[in-house]
């Protein structure tokens, strides 16, 4: 089947859920949510986060359905998304720790806020690798290992052109490999198996 096809096929499933078919929402969702679900706990690192982020994927995409227009593939438009949501989740994280540290400066005595999410032991190393890449680097590292994106479908999620979501991967790729000492890919797809929802 041709991509014009499949997308031919996402366009109509997509319409029959707009329409309150029930099936159609159902299969879209058990279509995507493992792979969403995926994405959404390597950006958070936090897997309650990722779940709420995920939900929120799905409500924002089902009001927002009257917008997908076929295209491309619906997979991508809600991994669009979903990255856009997380992308929020992690500014607003940033805004929060900012006014902690302005607010811990001026009363230093305050107990310390809850702790950052913890890894188990085995997955520290990668857990904290990843973190150490930009947001975009890492959506574009998983992106490509994990969903088996192309550079244009990848382009098209980050909402970038085609040359900078290479440069984002291949960044990703360096930064990994130098944290790491490992392969990337080998390490994604294991890691991916502890990633379910």
């Amino acid at each position: 089947m041709t991509t014009e096809q499949n997308n031919r096929q996402d366009l109509e499933l997509a319409r029959r859920a707009q329409a309150g078919e029930e099936s159609a929402w159902r299969e879209i969702y058990e279509t995507t949510y493992q792979g969403l679900f995926g994405l959404l706990c390597y950006q958070t690192g936090d897997r309650d986060a990722a779940k709420d982020l995920l939900q929120e994927t799905y409500v924002t995409a089902m009001r927002k359905l009257p917008g997908y227009f076929g295209t491309g593939p619906l997979g991508g438009w809600l991994r669009s998304i979903a990255l856009r949501k997380s992308l929020d989740w992690r500014r607003t994280l940033m805004r929060q720790a900012r006014r902690k540290l302005a607010f811990a400066a001026e009363a230093p005595s305050e107990a310390p806020g809850p702790e950052p999410p913890r890894f188990d032991a085995e997955r520290a190393a990668f857990a904290g690798a990843l973190k150490k890449l930009s947001a975009k680097q890492r959506a574009a590292l998983l992106l490509r290992e994990l969903e088996e994106l192309s550079f244009a479908e990848i382009a098209e999620t980050l909402g970038c052109g085609e040359a900078t979501a290479r440069v984002h991967y291949h960044r990703a790729r360096e930064s990994m490999r130098r944290l790491l000492g490992t392969s990337p890919r080998s390490t994604l797809a294991d890691e991916m198996e502890g990633s379910r929802p």
